[in-house]
């Protein structure tokens, strides 16, 4: 069963703003990593050009893994849905909210990786560069770089505690 978030009351409609959401006035991607099946890929919910974006840097060549892939997409976006439909959500009280539902599903093309690999974090931190959601091939310094961009940036709580840690580790074995 699927508890939708107007089955919620106000103060977990609120703790969820607050914690996770903030207002979503001027809200331009949502990123989703999925997870199916042992399988991570990425849905990108972009609502400047109202798309919903399967981005897969592993796809499966069986077609009822890939429908379910897609299927779960569009369930997630169809809650979100619900979400963004809360005026509290809304700094603007007066703004008609999207329908995500409505939004149109693109595969774009995507370079794919071998068996085994995390390259979903790539389009996130890099979408502020995007044309298009064409994704090129993934190596390990560049799996190396994420991972560190994501350890040591400023959105991470505990990236001056892990650095510090780091840094100690270093210096005793060093000696």
């Amino acid at each position: 069963m699927i508890v939708y978030p107007e089955q919620f009351n106000q103060p977990a409609m609120d703790y969820i703003k607050d914690r996770y959401m903030g207002l979503a006035d001027d809200l331009m991607m949502v990123y989703v990593p999925m997870h199916v099946n042992n399988h991570w890929y990425l849905m990108v919910i972009d609502f400047w050009d109202k798309k919903l974006v399967y981005l897969d840097s592993f796809k499966s060549a069986d077609h009822n893994e890939t429908t379910l892939r897609l299927s779960l997409m569009v369930e997630v976006a169809t809650y979100l849905e619900h979400v963004i439909q809360n005026t509290d959500f809304w700094d603007d009280k007066t703004i008609i909210p999207p329908t995500l539902s409505d939004f149109e599903p693109i595969y774009p093309d995507a370079g794919q990786q071998p068996d085994g690999t995390l390259d979903v974090c790539q389009w996130m931190m890099n979408s502020q560069m995007w044309l298009d959601y064409t994704l090129d091939e993934v190596n390990d310094n560049t799996r190396m770089a994420i991972a560190l961009d994501l350890v040591t940036s400023e959105h991470n709580p505990l990236g001056e505690t892990i650095s510090d840690r780091a840094v100690n580790y270093w210096d005793a074995e060093m000696l």
